[in-house]
């Protein structure tokens, strides 16, 4: 059985030494696997399925809905951002927001080179801050096929001029005599529409407005359906 690429995105326990892998791979979107006896042997893949690692896997016998893996090895793994809580917060952001928003057994290359580009910056000499989490949401929601409208209204079509609000359920910013919603200036629509088409690694520098760091996330949480666990900590350290 050939190797799969993954990064691993999460973990839930099962049963006394089980445990359920929450993987992203590229060819294949979000996927999940059974780990048995991952818990219950301290030698078995130690470290090797941690959070944010990159890592090659090969696939048993289905057991019930879920393959199990068999073989696993350890491609890379970060080291900052398993040290430093502010990156830490950030890791489990980017695992959830990526693989939130990709598809189950279905081919996801865009958002699994993201987390990777975003696992990779995590490593570097400077923290990212806000610009580079909004700069992560756009490009998430955009290889997600659900980029908001930022420069024009999403429901008139015209450039979008203030008064704004952004309005998820319209699909981005809308004039005020349009729609309702949170009220956001054009100007830092702008910026989060400059922030979609700038490389990642350009955006550490880079401090978001703080009246404008919530419109991305609310906007992935609206079509999640659900909210994003790891936002709350990300918020509190001011990222």
């Amino acid at each position: 059985m050939t190797w799969t690429e993954a990064l691993v995105v999460g973990a839930v326990d099962l049963g006394e030494s089980d445990r359920i892998m929450r993987l992203l791979t590229a060819e294949r979107g979000r996927i999940s696997a059974v780990a048995r006896r991952v818990r219950s042997s301290g030698k078995r893949w130690a470290g090797v399925l941690d959070v944010g690692n990159h890592v090659r896997l090969r696939f048993g016998r289905s057991r019930g809905s879920l393959a199990s893996i068999s073989e696993a090895e350890a491609v890379a793994a970060p080291r900052r951002a398993r040290s430093d809580l502010e990156r830490v917060a950030l890791l489990a952001y980017g695992c959830e927001l990526c693989a939130g928003l990709a598809p189950e057994d279905h081919e996801a290359s865009k958002l699994w080179r993201l987390l990777h580009t975003w696992i990779a910056l995590l490593e570097g000499p400077k923290t990212p801050r806000s610009a580079s989490r909004a700069a992560l949401e756009a490009k998430a929601l955009t290889f997600a096929g659900l980029a908001p409208r930022l420069v024009h209204c999403a429901r008139c079509g015209d450039l979008a001029r203030d008064p704004l609000v952004f309005d998820p359920d319209s699909g981005g910013v809308v004039h005020q005599h349009c729609g309702a919603g949170r009220s956001i200036l054009a100007e830092h629509a702008a910026v989060l529409e400059g922030l979609r088409r700038t490389p990642l690694a350009d955006t550490v520098e880079l401090e978001l407005p703080a009246e404008v760091r919530n419109a991305l996330p609310d906007f992935a949480e609206y079509h999640l359906g659900r909210g994003l666990k790891s936002r709350g900590l990300v918020a509190e350290l001011g990222l």
